[in-house]
């Protein structure tokens, strides 16, 4: 699967160990989860226990045997006169599922810093453990009681000059033979004295290896095809060595960080930390279960979750309590059971492509403390792309109540649809939240004629940055005069860091792409001679193959010699501006500069960053909607960004203000409300640019509302555009080989353009 390089959001990454050797399932089928609200006749209702087991540690890796649950955990214990200033202690903990009959032993059998990767059942039941300590592996059988019987160390084969370091990630066992995936493409095998036997290798990387109900092991990964990427399964010929015919997911499902639990029969279960799928090994189907977050579970949590049979999961969570001064332990079960059993509620449901932490957290307290409405989360990040299918859904009229607009889709092209209901008419009846309480110019950036449809509680801004020795006094400028003042100054100045072929065009156009697109209108603009004059120029740099980064100075070195034209910066947080304007300071003073444009205006543009839901034209309750997308807009919630993180702006004037008060702040003191303000203190450290960066000053907060003030439009990186620049990066190639002019690359890219925004509109 190839990923766009410049894509703003990134999936996450958490190697999650795959759980062995578990119960049967009920066996009983379910309809497949549609796109739309369809009620199923089943759901998952959830069941919640805090639990006490001894510790505040964060726990380890488990396994359930018997109705008991198994835990390994370490601690750290310090310890001055020790060489390594402490030593680890490693425990291993059981109890009922009822969180009752809590037994703990220290497993001293395990040496100082050797860390256990994972405890789990082989296939004739036994507890296992595999460790790492320094360069070398050991696994373990474990007895109920704790007890460590029958250590051997893996003993691997020399690849080269050096052993190798197999890093385990993913393990099965079957007959006696221990296999485990590296991690990449390799999977080692090792007997019960742990010699390591035969090495085989997979299509692709590894990202999962399991022993289902029938003895046989199976690789989770994908296929290794790079233009038809797909994951899925291969059942491994343990006497051959080689995997079998590839049997990928259904539906352009892309499951990664996948755990695994066994099932009955041919089924297993799939928790990639969003939900938790069925998949049936003879025939490749692949259903849903659950969604955690609509199930009430913080999954970002959930440690280790196991299938119990006849419908029920069980999960261990472990959550930061502050009044507990340290992790809360708690229980959580989920019981399959009919919709008709369960309290009825309205159910609302909300779109995402990528769910981000602020909208899972008020998602949770939402449902926690309604009485009448539910939210239900349609997470499409288990699929290839998660804006194509959530597109094509929308087209096929499955259209949610809710969509959030900060998770990877086209906010301009939803809109021109006609998908989203505007928001002030909800305003003019709320008693207490307003459009005048909001930024002027954060409003205009998100209208579309005279109508909002969403608005960002948080967001950031970007600009060029540039010396006013440089520039002048202007803020914005064309394509023609920006070229010109790079061109007036010194030999071998820099137009801006990193600067390759493929990087000024997609700078100068990416992120304005508003004046080469205008969903409103329907209009495309690549033709214009500013663009062409763009690509023209673009000859005056070097490839991204060709780009030297070894040979690029430090941004710090470039500044004092006075080589660099342009800076793309982007401002996450109030003591930001501090950082560019103390930089620029013994330069003339920092030029806020717009990116190029026909009318040389001097608007900035701003970023979404947090929840940003929107209400659709189809929502069964727009009234029910709002009380909960109302929640982001106080003055509360927004200011409390700030304190609690540090990052972007609040779109609210008070908010904003009180959050540029506590920047200003000389001294500490205690707010009105009881937000304790500490004076902002840091060394900043910019690729080699040392800033002392304290409270801001008058002149510097000026500076900042001067450029919120700017703020003109809002960045759309939806998968429209991607696929928009995706054809200016397939037509520039064409162009800079020689094969046609500027003109003529202009005038195809303008065509291929014209007819998607047409298609789409």
């Amino acid at each position: 699967m190839r990923l766009q390089r410049w894509r703003k959001r990134f999936l996450f990454s958490v190697i999650v160990i795959a759980v062995l050797g578990l119960t049967a399932c009920s066996g009983k089928e379910e309809k497949k989860a549609s796109s739309d609200n369809t009620q199923k006749e089943y759901v998952y209702q959830p069941s919640f226990k805090e639990v006490d087991l001894g510790t505040k540690e964060y726990l380890g890796s488990s396994c359930i045997d018997d109705g008991r649950l198994y835990i390994n955990y370490s601690e750290w214990i310090e310890d001055k006169e020790n060489k390594e200033g402490g030593y680890s202690k490693n425990y291993f903990l059981s109890c009922a599922l009822d969180g009752s009959d809590v037994k703990k032993t220290e497993m001293k059998a395990l040496k100082n810093r050797e860390y256990v990767l994972n405890l789990f059942l082989d296939d004739q039941g036994e507890k296992r453990f595999l460790t790492k300590r320094k360069q070398k592996y050991f696994l373990y059988t474990v007895g109920d009681d704790g007890t460590v019987t029958d250590g051997v160390e893996l003993i691997l084969k020399k690849e080269g000059k050096d052993a190798g370091d197999i890093y385990p990630v993913y393990m099965a066992f079957s007959d006696g033979i221990l296999y485990v995936g590296s991690g990449s493409t390799k999977i080692y095998t090792f007997d019960e004295k742990g010699k390591q036997g035969k090495t085989y290798e997979a299509p692709d990387y590894i990202e999962g290896l399991f022993t289902a109900q029938d003895g046989k092991v199976y690789i989770y990964g994908s296929d290794g095809e790079e233009e038809d990427y797909r994951m899925g399964f291969q059942e491994l010929d343990t006497q051959t060595g080689k995997p079998g015919t590839f049997s990928p997911l259904e539906e352009d499902y892309d499951l990664y960080n996948v755990s695994i639990m066994q099932g009955e029969g041919s089924r297993i279960y799939l928790d990639n930390h969003s939900s938790v799928y069925s998949y049936d090994l003879s025939n490749g189907r692949l259903e849903e279960e659950f969604n955690w977050l609509s199930s009430g579970v913080d999954s970002d949590y959930v440690s280790s979750c196991f299938f119990l049979g006849e419908g029920k999961f069980f999960a261990v969570s472990g959550n930061d309590n502050e009044e507990a001064e340290g992790r809360q332990t708690e229980f959580v079960t989920m019981k399959k059971v009919k919709q008709t059993d369960v309290k009825e509620k309205k159910v609302l449901t909300i779109a995402v492509a990528y769910i981000n932490y602020d909208l899972k957290r008020e998602i949770l307290s939402f449902n926690k403390t309604s009485e009448d409405v539910h939210i239900e989360v349609k997470d499409y990040s288990a699929y290839e792309d998660p804006v194509k299918k959530m597109n094509l859904d929308f087209t096929a009229g499955h259209i949610p109540d809710m969509i959030d607009c900060d998770s990877g889709i086209s906010y301009d092209m939803l809109a021109k649809k006609g998908i989203f209901t505007d928001l002030y008419p909800l305003m003019d009846k709320d008693p207490e939240i307003k459009k005048e309480d909001f930024l002027p110019s954060v409003l205009g950036a998100m209208e579309k004629d005279g109508k909002l449809y969403t608005l960002p509680f948080l967001f950031s801004m970007q600009f060029l940055a540039a010396s006013k020795k440089v520039t002048g006094d202007r803020e914005g400028w064309s394509v023609d005069e920006m070229l010109k003042v790079y061109e007036g100054m010194k030999k071998g100045a820099v137009f801006m860091p990193l600067c390759d072929r493929e990087r000024f065009v997609s700078t100068m156009m990416r992120q304005g792409i508003r004046d080469y697109v205008n969903w409103d209108t329907g209009e495309v603009s690549f033709d214009s001679d500013g663009f062409i004059q763009l690509l023209k120029y673009s000859q005056n740099f070097v490839s991204e193959e060709e780009f030297d980064y070894e040979k690029e100075e430090p941004v710090s070195v470039l500044l004092k010699k006075g080589k660099l034209f342009v800076n793309p910066v982007e401002l996450y947080s109030m003591n930001d501006i501090q950082q560019y304007y103390r930089m620029y300071k013994k330069k003339g003073g920092l030029a806020v500069m717009s990116l190029p444009s026909g009318d040389k205006n001097n608007s900035i543009i701003m970023s979404v960053d947090g929840a940003a839901p929107a209400i659709t034209e189809q929502c069964k309750d727009k009234e029910e909607a709002w009380k909960f997308v109302r929640r982001f807009l106080t003055y509360d919630y927004q200011k409390s960004w700030y304190n609690s993180n540090g990052a972007c702006f609040p779109s609210r004037q008070d908010a904003f203000e009180k959050n540029l008060e506590y920047a200003m702040a000389t001294e500490k003191y205690t707010d009105e409300d009881g937000t304790v303000v500490v004076p902002f203190n840091s060394n900043g450290n910019w690729d080699g640019y040392e800033v002392e960066m304290g409270p801001l000053s008058e002149e510097e907060a000026e500076i900042l509302r001067n450029i919120v003030s700017r703020i003109g439009s809002c960045a759309d990186f939806g998968g429209e555009m991607e696929y928009i620049c995706d054809i200016v990066d397939e037509e520039m190639g064409a162009f800079a080989a020689g094969d046609k002019t500027a003109e003529e690359t202009a005038e195809i890219i303008q065509s291929r353009v014209k007819i998607y925004v047409s298609e789409n509109s």
